[in-house]
């Protein structure tokens, strides 16, 4: 059946209202609240094994109790290095080191906005966190032989201090949250690699600029590289993706997708989750806990926070007119599977 055919069938009353109705779903207006802080997005990193400068710019959201379960985004910016994010409103803050700017990126269409550039920064390895007000943003890269951190105004992109650190590459960065029950709120840390291909947890003191403390993190079962990403859940649960390769033979080496950890800030313990969407690489450059502020229900494509027949209406026209938003398998290509997809995410409803 052809796209035309197809939408005219569905558009019909034996069509997808039909389809619908046959399966119990209720379309008088489902409340589509919140989502629960069980998901993390992530940012692609390099797509070239040892180029972490050639990047897809790619978003995804990670099912934080099976790795492999990613549902993608549309692109962020072709060619651009995001180095780190957060959560921001409606978006997520991210700092971008190729251009040295922080954005704002929409995971639900894609794109950035540009907040402004804040220079300073080398391209490489990179890590941004804002802090407890919502605003203050800190953002990390590895300058020479020693860790740049810039703390700017994540509203106006407006520096208001530089400091310099010699440690090794620090690769990703993550406040502690108020109310955390074993740390101090406020805390800024980070993951930093050693060139052994180890990972260490550093909390970073930017009032004397140096190390406060370095803790070992164990369980990683490969060499750590370039890609992470690093952040507290709103309980206090500290989250990391990492990224990594093992020498197979002298010289031979074989990238490893990001895996996602649980990491004990006080023990230092890892512990692996899973491999991240483990039939292809995934190099996760970031690491952003969902707390369900960006993201709203899929199905609800109206944005009004309920389903019902507009969603439906809404659907249809986005599937006639091959509208990446009707791709509900993702595959690049829209037939019926988009349309069970839809029929699936409108008949579970909204958390």
């Amino acid at each position: 059946m052809n796209l035309t055919n197809m939408t005219r069938v569905l558009a019909g009353s034996a069509g997808l209202i039909g389809l619908i109705g046959s399966l119990g779903v209720c379309v008088s207006g489902a409340a589509a609240g919140p989502a629960a802080p069980t998901h993390a997005y992530i940012i692609e990193g390099s797509g070239f094994f040892g180029a972490p400068g050639i990047e897809l710019a790619t978003v995804g959201r990670v099912n934080l109790s099976d790795p492999s379960d990613v549902e993608r985004f549309p692109i962020a910016g072709e060619f651009l290095r995001y180095g780190g994010a957060d959560t921001a409103g409606d978006g997520l803050i991210a700092f971008e080191n190729t251009t040295n700017s922080l954005r704002v990126l929409d995971p639900s269409i894609g794109g950035n906005t540009l907040v402004d550039s804040i220079g300073y920064m080398d391209s490489g390895v990179a890590g941004l966190s804002l802090g407890n007000d919502g605003r203050t943003t800190f953002i990390t890269t590895t300058v020479g032989a020693f860790v740049r951190f810039v703390v700017a105004d994540g509203v106006t992109g407006e520096v208001s201090s530089v400091h310099n650190i010699l440690t090794n590459p620090i690769s990703s960065l993550a406040v502690v949250p108020l109310g955390h029950p074993t740390l101090a709120a406020g805390d800024l840390y980070g993951l930093a690699l050693t060139f052994g291909g180890g990972v260490r947890l550093v909390r970073i003191d930017l009032d004397t600029n140096s190390i406060a403390s370095d803790l070992f993190v164990s369980g990683i079962g490969f060499n750590a590289q370039f890609e992470t990403g690093l952040d507290f859940a709103p309980g206090g649960t500290l989250y990391a993706t990492i990224q990594g390769f093992d020498e197979v033979s002298p010289n031979v080496f074989v990238e490893i997708s990001s895996h996602l950890f649980m990491i004990d800030p006080v023990s230092g313990v890892g512990t692996d989750l899973g491999v991240i969407e483990s039939n292809q690489t995934w190099d996760a450059v970031t690491l952003v806990i969902d707390e369900g502020a960006i993201v709203k229900c899929k199905a609800d494509l109206t944005g009004d926070g309920t389903l019902d027949f507009f969603d439906i209406s809404a659907f249809l026209t986005a599937f006639a007119n091959q509208d990446p938003v009707a791709d509900f398998t993702d595959d690049g290509a829209f037939d019926f599977f988009d349309i069970s997809a839809f029929l699936t995410a409108f008949g579970n409803g909204c958390p």
